[in-house]
């Protein structure tokens, strides 16, 4: 489900420089996209928080396809609304690849999805932004079930690969 026109949530829109945002890591360190600009494109995986079957499932698919994502020059950020301390519980219990970034209070979420404060929860989103920090996609969906294949979005890159390569 492309989706850079919905009405709800916020407006981003295909061209334009994404939100910047530091956020802390299960790692104990800070991230951010900025830190692959002009090297890497960026795939920002807003997900609901780590404990429910689905989120563990939707992360372990990524870590599975990291090679892949890697090989198309690609850097996987992941962030949900939980603490710090239970991201890192996930992040050594599926041994992730990558970033699992904390955004406890919502307000980078909210830039980039649905955020409801009062109930803590997100609406599962996929954002691809090109090595400059354009966003090239936007995906949203009501459940983690409706967000796109892995393969779309390595499809997807291996186009801007042919783009941004002179």
């Amino acid at each position: 489900m492309s989706n850079t026109e919905q009405s709800h949530g916020p407006v981003l829109e295909a061209g334009q420089i994404i939100p910047a945002f530091t956020l802390p890591g299960a790692d104990g360190m800070p991230h951010s996209p900025w830190d692959y600009k002009q090297r890497d494109h960026v795939v920002l995986l807003f997900a609901p928080g780590g404990a429910s079957s689905e989120a563990h499932s939707l992360l372990r698919t990524y870590a599975q396809h990291y090679a892949e994502f890697r090989e198309e020059q690609c850097a996987l950020l992941a962030i949900t609304p939980d603490p710090v301390l239970k991201n890192l519980q996930v992040q050594e219990e599926l041994r992730l690849p990558f970033a699992l970034l904390s955004d406890a209070q919502g307000k980078v979420v909210a830039r980039y999805t649905q955020w409801d404060a009062s109930t803590h929860e997100l609406t599962p989103c996929i954002v691809l932004a090109d090595r400059y920090s354009a966003l090239y996609q936007r995906w949203l969906a009501p459940t983690i079930a409706g967000l796109p294949p892995v393969q779309e979005l390595l499809d997807s890159l291996q186009y801007l690969n042919k783009l941004c390569t002179p």
